[in-house]
């Protein structure tokens, strides 16, 4: 059942990602005539990050705000390699180790300023690092790459709800209860995934062995 599920999400991301390059296609142009990268729109947003860790001490609204700015970037940086040709499992790391700074960055400043169970944010904050670490390697183990391994997990429905439910909140269409449910909900599926990562892992490791026998 996990197997299959697998698939289909990673069948289902794929798609998200052709349907979102079409649509990108007039802003990417514009973006690639200006000299801009993937790799610079990455760092971009891993400075605005930054800024609302500063920021959500003095205003969590402001840091929302910059926070989710940083988040439309994101949308941009994977497109913009693709259109401009320069896609590359060294980019597709690039943008997974800067999308998962600015998640740990909004993590961090959610502990920062109490706003939400401090214990599970910091399960989550190990968690979800370790699930996208496993699933590259369950997925993409022998794959050819240009690189190390293909760096690819696709695994933002692990990070959206969280958000959402922070952003309710801050809006005040949530309460605290209801955002450390969403948070809770989010953990144990995580470590659910995290187990099945780990047990594939596993067993293709044991049945190499059985075979070299």
């Amino acid at each position: 059942m996990w197997e299959k599920l697998d698939k289909r999400l990673e069948v289902w991301n794929v798609k998200i990602q052709k349907t979102k390059d079409g649509w990108l296609k007039q802003p990417l142009f514009y973006l690639h005539k200006l000299g801009l990268t993937g790799n610079i729109i990455s760092t971009a947003k891993v400075a605005l990050a930054v800024i609302a860790f500063w920021v959500v001490k003095y205003s969590l609204p402001g840091a929302v705000v910059i926070f989710l700015s940083s988040y439309i970037f994101d949308v941009f940086d994977g497109s913009l390699a693709r259109y401009s040709g320069q896609n590359s499992d060294r980019g597709k790391f690039i943008d997974v180790l800067t999308d998962q700074t600015v998640y740990a960055l909004a993590v961090l400043a959610m502990i920062r300023i109490d706003l939400l169970n401090v214990k599970a944010l910091a399960y989550n904050l190990l968690a979800v690092p370790v699930v996208y670490l496993l699933v590259i390697i369950q997925r993409n183990e022998n794959r050819p790459s240009d690189w190390l391994i293909k760096p690819v997990a696709k695994l933002n429905y692990y990070k959206s709800p969280l958000y959402a439910a922070v952003i309710g909140l801050t809006a005040g269409w949530f309460d605290v209860g209801f955002a450390n449910g969403v948070l809770y909900v989010s953990n144990a599926v995580v470590t659910l995934h995290i187990i099945y990562a780990y047990i594939i892992i596993v067993r293709k490791h044991d049945s190499r062995k059985e075979e070299k026998r």
